[in-house]
């Protein structure tokens, strides 16, 4: 007895009104399970839709050098310009940083956001300047737009924490 054989055998036994929803459940059940199962094999993370860990440290190098060249915001990197080693420790930080919120496999060890950004007086300003150097950066390296999209989404879930107000410093 197949599947069909199956089916029509328990809507013989029901009446009618009963055959619609359980006919409309099937339907529904197959419908959902076939969409969520393809949806779940096709849709990989965005760390592996951005290219993987080469693909998150050329995102990272490029934003560090670009913030290390915008002077709307590079006062608050001097410490990662000081030198050649300080500045490629915080491109790797950096890297693991961005790596860990794509979904990706690194381990990040720095301080999280807001203790990060704790007395600095990061504006406003400041971090839209560090997000559009983000966007040119991933513009550059001809990121897709959805990816782009949900990076820039991230990003911007870290305002709070990075632009804090003078009760919280």
């Amino acid at each position: 007895m197949g599947i069909g054989d199956l089916i029509t055998t328990i809507l013989k036994r029901i009446n009618r009104m009963q055959r619609w929803f359980v006919a409309l459940v099937l339907v529904a059940s197959l419908l959902t399970g076939t969409s969520f199962g393809q949806a779940a094999k096709a849709e990989k993370s965005l760390y592996d839709r951005l290219g993987g860990k080469p693909a998150v440290d050329a995102v990272a190098s490029g934003l560090v050098d670009r913030i290390l060249k915008d002077t709307r915001v590079n006062k608050w990197f001097t410490h990662a310009a000081a030198s050649p080693e300080n500045t490629k420790a915080y491109k790797a930080t950096l890297a693991d940083f961005i790596c860990v919120a794509v979904g990706g496999p690194c381990k990040y060890t720095g301080a999280d956001m807001v203790t990060a950004h704790k007395g600095r007086g990061v504006t406003s300003a400041a971090f839209d300047a560090v997000a559009e150097d983000l966007a040119a950066q991933l513009d550059q390296l001809k990121v897709p737009a959805k990816e782009k999209k949900e990076v820039m989404d991230l990003v911007g879930t870290l305002k709070r924490s990075i632009v804090q107000s003078s009760s919280q410093q």
